[in-house]
């Protein structure tokens, strides 16, 4: 098959790391992979990287996420192109794609994942007509949970909606881990009780200021890194601060060894308010180290049971568990074999397998009709 698939760019979020891992397996299984961006300025290099790597060739349109001439470069590219699959993924490029099908071979197909359980337009009631009138233009939408299905089952009345949840990159894990060099991170005091959280510094879903909040309440050996970029970056530095315990906070920025750092540390820690289907925990399950997070969507359907869960925005209920996985090496050992196998049944290949399957069930039905 001919696969074009359509992102804004390649930033820091869940669906950009996604496509850096599954582009190179499609391409792999002998089919013809491409990606179109919208803008490019924004990639994060590892991810940019490891897809050219592969030799897929991305294709940069160059405009802003809301340039609505996006339309008239989709519909020049996909006329001589004639893929067979075109997969969009993010709002606006989204609308784009899809009016941009109108002028475009009948014979190409629309294919939209729905990476989030909520966004800013399936709470406005006046945007319902235009969704369900964008969406229909998609011959099936890919939701990552059931939740995330159920969700859109009731703002789009879609006819064909399917849950394919999220994968986990085991082989790339398995490979960071192999390559480990412990004196590359020195840095990390094995002294101490090392915990690690991976995420975007925002203002919306990540909650870093409660595992602070957490961690001001346990001894003063208990060590806390944070993996990651962005905007409420300087507020979390500040509130360390005042906390008396930026000596034992470090800030690693974005880094593109997340999996060796995962198995460097004693434990694993999201704290969060919302997900769609949350890659960080699937990779923590997987990284043969303790991992905790927030019992919200996202998380709370992904990990074996609910003794990986703390309230989201408890810092006490949060400590408290920290220091029973600090303490008691049976629970550690349960949630570290617990989370390994939980993870297996996310392997990315099985993620791939089955939207290949969408795509080629999607192709025969549109070819009969």
């Amino acid at each position: 098959m001919k696969v074009l698939h359509y992102i804004n760019n390649l930033g820091s979020g869940g669906a950009e790391k996604l496509l850096s891992d599954i582009l190179p397996i499609m391409k792999a299984k002998g089919h013809d992979v491409s990606l179109l961006l919208a803008r490019s300025e924004h990639n994060v290099e590892k991810f940019e990287n490891e897809i050219k790597k592969h030799h897929i060739n991305i294709i940069n349109l160059n405009k802003g996420n809301f340039n609505i001439t996006q339309i008239l470069s989709i519909i020049r590219l996909l006329r001589k192109e004639n893929y067979d699959i075109v997969h969009a993924h993010l709002f606006p490029t989204q609308y784009w794609l899809a009016l941009a099908s109108f002028f475009v071979p009948k014979n190409t197909i629309l294919i939209k994942t729905e990476h989030s359980v909520y966004n800013s337009r399936n709470r406005k009631a006046y945007l319902k007509r235009l969704e369900r009138f964008i969406y229909n233009r998609y011959k099936a939408i890919i939701a990552i949970t059931d939740i995330v299905n159920v969700v859109f089952t009731n703002w789009l009345k879609h006819a064909k909606i399917v849950t394919i949840n999220n994968g986990v990159n085991l082989s790339e894990i398995h490979a960071q881990q192999a390559n480990l060099r412990n004196q590359d991170y020195n840095f990390i005091n094995t002294t101490k009780f090392n915990i690690l959280m991976v995420g975007r510094f925002d203002f919306i879903a990540k909650d870093q200021l409660t595992l602070l909040k957490g961690i001001s309440l346990l001894d003063t050996d208990v060590c806390l890194y944070f993996a990651g970029e962005g905007p409420n970056l300087d507020n979390v530095k500040n509130e360390a601060k005042a906390l008396k315990i930026d000596d034992r906070c470090f800030f690693l920025g974005l880094r593109p060894d997340v999996y060796k750092l995962m198995s460097l540390v004693d434990l694993n820690v999201l704290s969060t308010r919302k997900e769609g289907l949350s890659g960080v925990a699937l990779e923590s399950l997987a990284s043969g180290k303790p991992f905790l997070g927030s019992d919200v969507e996202g998380v709370n359907d992904i990990v074996p049971n609910s003794n990986f869960l703390f309230e989201a925005g408890n810092e006490v209920a949060l400590a408290k568990l920290i220091s029973e996985v600090k303490t008691n090496s049976c629970f550690r050992t349960d949630l570290v074999n617990q989370g390994v196998a939980h993870a297996k049944k996310f392997d990315i290949e099985i993620m791939v397998d089955k939207y290949l399957d969408l795509y080629q069930e999607v192709i025969v039905k549109s070819r009969k009709s």
